[in-house]
């Protein structure tokens, strides 16, 4: 579930400088911004469904020390952003986000969702132009994960599937799929599934072994994948 109770990078002694921006219905969208290196690819990165961005934060750092722009994006009703949580008002703060990066003269942004916000994350390829596309234990669809165990927040979501599928299916940029065998939260064969249907020319799926779905990503297990994926993107033009 949300956590309520903001936490700032300075309380966590994190580099990132919070950014709000200003979404639909007036409400502002808390973003943690770290500038990095321009001449790098940005991260845009949505975390879970539950907690808050602070929770998500430290396992960025590893990014972060290799020079990389990120910029975290918080969900509303999350922290200390208000609004209802709602699929055409995350979409449109997910853009909004993209368009901040832009504005601070970041030339290619590399979209990347953890978990639940593999839904964003792949939702943007439909929305902007990303240069990449990272998604660490990402579900198929909502529709398919609530079928298949209960999920938090699922009964204020599914007015939406969520359907990550249908946007890797048109996606045709560099994708990586990054997702622990023992995940008992979301299955792997989501991660298959979601491989499968891309058209990719350049896409990468690594199953690790003994991985869970706590472990994948705050014991940063993943973080060699994204950083090797990463460095392997063209470069600026």
């Amino acid at each position: 579930m949300p956590d309520k109770k903001y936490k700032s990078p300075q309380d966590l002694a994190l580099p990132f400088r919070e950014e709000q921006i200003l979404g639909s219905e007036d409400v502002a969208v808390m973003n943690w911004y770290y500038e990095g290196d321009k001449e790098k690819p940005a991260i845009l990165f949505f975390h879970g469904n539950t907690g808050q961005i602070a929770d998500f934060a430290p396992a960025l750092v590893p990014i972060i020390k290799a020079g990389y722009p990120v910029l975290a994006m918080e969900y509303r009703n999350f922290g200390n952003t208000a609004g209802k949580i709602s699929k055409d008002a995350l979409f449109q703060d997910a853009t909004n986000a993209y368009d901040f990066l832009k504005s601070k003269g970041h030339t290619h942004i590399v979209a990347y969702g953890y978990s639940f916000g593999g839904a964003f994350a792949s939702a943007l390829t439909s929305l902007r132009p990303v240069d990449g596309l990272i998604l660490t234990a990402p579900f198929f669809s909502l529709k398919k994960i609530v079928s298949e165990k209960p999920v938090p927040l699922a009964r204020f979501l599914l007015k939406d599937s969520y359907p990550s599928y249908s946007y890797i299916q048109s996606y045709k940029g560099p994708l990586l799929i990054v997702h622990g065998k023992s995940d008992p939260v979301i299955p792997y064969h989501h991660s298959q599934d979601l491989f499968a249907q891309s058209q990719s020319p350049s896409k990468q799926l690594h199953l690790l072994d003994n991985e869970n779905h706590v472990s994948l990503f705050w014991n940063q297990k993943n973080i060699p994948f994204i950083l090797k994926f990463l460095k392997d993107l063209p470069k600026n033009p």
